[in-house]
């Protein structure tokens, strides 16, 4: 992807946005479908599969969905407050402040990829390459678990696609 290109910039931020509504909440057939449409496939999986398999990985905490957990080697030393302050500082920077309400911590799988469409949005190239490198530490081995845990195709198909997005928007950038 050209990083100077409105429209292909356009289309980044849209995929950031897809994976972080399918991760957020049971997805919606609209998401599901754009899904499909994105990474070429059809979803053969029933709504409810979908959604019983996102209740198992997400709802019951079969599957940690946040960067601490993957990045814990890392931060072993830090108490977690401090790395949860290090993520609030890249939205900070970005002129970005979350809603105390907002249910989902600020280092959620999903939160972290609709602060990088934020960021390809406001055209802010230097916060994204920085944050880029922050999501491929950690994003690649949530793609790994999700894959190992899905129970449907549809989650499964999700885990491979946005681990090669993400490692697409890696090479070369970090």
């Amino acid at each position: 992807m050209n990083y100077f290109d409105p429209t292909e910039q356009e289309e980044r931020a849209e995929i950031y946005r897809l994976f972080a509504y399918l991760l957020m909440n049971i997805p919606d057939i609209e998401h599901i479908e754009e899904f499909e449409d994105y990474a070429q496939v059809e979803v053969r999986d029933t709504y409810e599969e979908i959604s019983n398999d996102f209740i198992a990985l997400f709802i019951d905490n079969n599957l940690p969905n946040y960067e601490a957990y993957y990045k814990g080697e890392l931060y072993k030393d830090i108490p977690i407050k401090l790395h949860l302050n290090d993520v609030q500082h890249f939205y900070w920077a970005a002129g970005v402040a979350i809603d105390e309400e907002f249910d989902l911590p600020p280092d959620h799988i999903s939160m972290e990829l609709l602060f990088m469409s934020y960021l390809i949005n406001q055209n802010l190239k230097e916060l994204q390459i920085d944050f880029l490198r922050r999501i491929c530490e950690w994003i690649p081995l949530f793609c790994d678990a999700l894959y190992a845990k899905a129970e449907t195709d549809f989650y499964k198909e999700v885990a491979y696609s946005l681990k090669e997005f993400v490692l697409s928007e890696c090479e070369g950038k970090v």
